[in-house]
C-alpha cells in the first residue's frame, strides 16, 4: 500500500471534516499514522469516517496496528471507536481488498475477546464479545454483495 497521494484525496466530495482529515494526516506513512493514534486515537479516529475510500482504506490499518498493540492497552474509548467505524464504514471496508479485511477481522477478533484488557466496563461500553461478532457479521454479509472480494 502506498501513501495516498494528493489525486486519492480529491477523488471524492469533500466537506469541512474531510478537510480536518487531510490536514491531519496528508502525507504521513502508516508509522506516522500510528503515531498519531497512539497521541490521541480519541480524537484522530473520527477522521477517518470522512476520508475517500482510497484514504480511509491506508489509514485504517494504522488505526487497527495501535489496537493491536501494547499502546493500547486500557484504551477502552479507542477500542470502542473501532466498533462505530466498522458499523459506519462496512461498505467501504469490503471495497479495500483483502488484506484490510484480514486486519479488520483480526483486530475485531481481538476486541471481541478483549474487553477487560481495554478497560471497557460493559455498563459503559456494552459487551464487546456481542458488538465485535456483530460488526464481524457485517463485514461478512457486505463481502457477499461485493463482486471483487
Amino acid at each position: 500500500m502506498n501513501i495516498p497521494t494528493e489525486a486519492d484525496w480529491r477523488s471524492e466530495p469533500w466537506d469541512l471534516d474531510s478537510a480536518y482529515a487531510y490536514d491531519h494526516f496528508f502525507g504521513k506513512d502508516l508509522e506516522e499514522a500510528f503515531d498519531v493514534f497512539v497521541n490521541n486515537v480519541l480524537y484522530y479516529q473520527e477522521d477517518l469516517m470522512f476520508m475517500p475510500l482510497s484514504c480511509f482504506s491506508y489509514y485504517v490499518m494504522a488505526y487497527s496496528d495501535y489496537l493491536l498493540s501494547e499502546a493500547s492497552k486500557d484504551d477502552s474509548d479507542g477500542a470502542n471507536g473501532f466498533f462505530g467505524l466498522v458499523e459506519i464504514r462496512n461498505n467501504d471496508i469490503s471495497q479495500s481488498g483483502d488484506a484490510v479485511i484480514k486486519q479488520i477481522r483480526k483486530t475485531l477478533t481481538r476486541l471481541r475477546d478483549n474487553q477487560f484488557w481495554y478497560d471497557a466496563d460493559e455498563e459503559i461500553y456494552g459487551c464487546f464479545k456481542t458488538r465485535g461478532e456483530s460488526c464481524l457479521k457485517l463485514i461478512q454479509a457486505e463481502q457477499g454483495r461485493t463482486p471483487n472480494n
